[in-house]
């Protein structure tokens, strides 16, 4: 929503809503530099009340947090501000302080300052988002002050809301890289367009491809090391080769290719990976090209990283972090979801509930550490034994719900009992003469015990009572 839109004012207020709803701090600000003075000045703030009332003005430098981080180009976190001297009072119900360096091309436009009325309020996984976040609100802001302003060319600039709008439609990474790479063609007629991306070991990989010809892997290998991308990579910046036939046992990317053109993809300081431009003319990138190409680039490597901010979101909001399962919330989505499938191609879906015995008295008596182990290993042994369709989520802290997709009553006998056998090996201790772990079962088919969620989640718990009222006992 934010990369879409290219009203300044309308981006600084997503901004400081996203900051509000989705990481739930009341006192936000945007703080832009002033070029012509160097310093700084409240364009935009929410919670803040009349405190900005009159315009106030900050010295870049190390005076104050806000001054501080516009110098330094880093983050600047304070988790007590009655702490930090250099603190200057704004409002007196902050306590602790969030100020994120706004960076384009490594150049600071602002500061995105976050206040919480909590001592030591962000931690590391919120200030990790925030700064993914604080790297796309930047271009964000940059892309409207320069539509504002028609600095940039009107096709740059078509070419750079192509690019947020896709990035904002994406619902994952691949099909971000795949609708970029079609975008970046479509500008540069009959080019070979090339997406690479760094893995977590650090290896180059092309993730995405569009033009006629057919890109070799060993290619972009000879490139890295000695190469285009090798120099672009080295120089931090775009790099032009407009006479590869002229340049002997050159490794372009490309076969076939006149010239080339690469772009790292940097966010936030890190390098991602890389934009490569193909074309069989030689010196055919003009200085305007470069510029677009820049331009797209750049877009490109805040959109890859705002998918990666989304994924994550939604990793952090459908996922239990102790078994690393659909959470109970999630649970119900995909119930509704499979609801949806089954009733229009016909097919019959089933739900079944795990309810370990005697949890409570475990963690009772070994300690919940010792309890979350057990979970643990239950939610290990029921990935191991499940389909690749099925989805397992944690309902409660001893229950577990597995959604079966096109599954009846016959085949659920055969999985809850595969089930109840694996489970069944798990020992409450590591130790010899220690019991195993047992369940209560309990199942619903769709649509024999329901036609909705609630209906089918209603049935559930009715026979999962009813096994529970059954004398529990504990196999050895």
């Amino acid at each position: 929503m934010i990369l879409s839109n290219m009203d300044v004012d309308t981006v600084l207020h997503q901004i400081l809503l996203v900051v509000r709803n989705y990481f739930g701090t009341a006192n936000a600000a945007v703080f832009l530099v002033d070029a012509a003075t160097r310093e700084l000045y409240c364009r935009a703030h929410i919670g803040y009340g009349g405190v900005f009332a009159n315009p106030q003005r900050i010295r870049i430098g190390p005076e104050n947090i806000t001054g501080r981080v516009a110098q330094s180009k880093t983050p600047v976190y304070v988790p007590d501000l009655r702490k930090d001297p250099k603190y200057v009072p704004i409002d007196p119900k902050v306590r602790s302080e969030l100020a994120l360096p706004l960076l384009v091309r490594e150049e600071v436009i602002g500061v995105l300052s976050i206040g919480s009325e909590k001592v030591d309020f962000f931690s590391d996984e919120m200030i990790g988002l925030l700064t993914l976040f604080a790297a796309q609100a930047s271009v964000a802001l940059e892309n409207a002050r320069l539509y504002s302003t028609e600095r940039r060319r009107m096709r740059q600039i078509e070419l750079i809301n192509l690019i947020a709008r896709s990035a904002a439609a994406a619902n994952d990474l691949e099909q971000l890289l795949g609708n970029l790479a079609d975008l970046i063609e479509d500008t540069f007629d009959d080019g070979e367009i090339g997406i690479l991306l760094r893995d977590r070991e650090g290896r180059l990989a092309l993730r995405a491809h569009a033009g006629k010809g057919e890109p070799r892997p060993e290619h972009f290998a000879l490139a890295e090391r000695s190469g285009i991308l090798a120099e672009a990579f080295a120089a931090r910046m775009n790099v032009v080769v407009n006479d590869v036939a002229d340049r002997a046992q050159w490794p372009a990317c490309f076969a076939g290719t006149g010239s080339e053109l690469c772009i790292p993809l940097i966010s936030f300081g890190e390098t991602l990976g890389a934009l490569v431009v193909a074309h069989a003319s030689a010196h055919f990138f003009s200085a305007d090209d470069r510029s677009i190409a820049q331009a797209a680039a750049d877009v490109c490597a805040t959109a890859i990283r705002s998918v990666q901010l989304a994924e994550e979101l939604r990793r952090i909001t459908h996922t239990d972090s102790l078994t690393g399962l659909y959470n109970q919330r999630y649970f119900h989505v995909l119930a509704a979801g499979e609801i949806a499938r089954s009733k229009r191609y016909h097919k019959q879906f089933s739900l079944l509930m795990i309810e370990l015995k005697n949890f409570a008295q475990f963690n009772a008596k070994l300690g919940f550490e010792h309890g979350d182990t057990i979970l643990r290993k239950v939610a290990q042994t029921l990935k191991m034994q499940m389909r690749g369709v099925d989805s397992i989520c944690r309902y409660g802290p001893d229950r577990f719900v597995l959604v079966l997709p096109e599954t009846g009553s016959e085949r659920l006998h055969s999985v809850a009992g595969k089930l109840r056998d694996a489970l069944g090996k798990i020992r409450v201790e590591e130790k010899p003469a220690s019991p195993f772990i047992a369940s209560h079962y309990a199942s619903a088919t769709y649509p024999t015990d329901g036609a909705s969620e609630l209906e089918l989640v209603r049935v559930l718990l009715t026979r999962i009572a009813e096994d529970r009222g059954i004398p529990s006992t504990v196999s050895h």
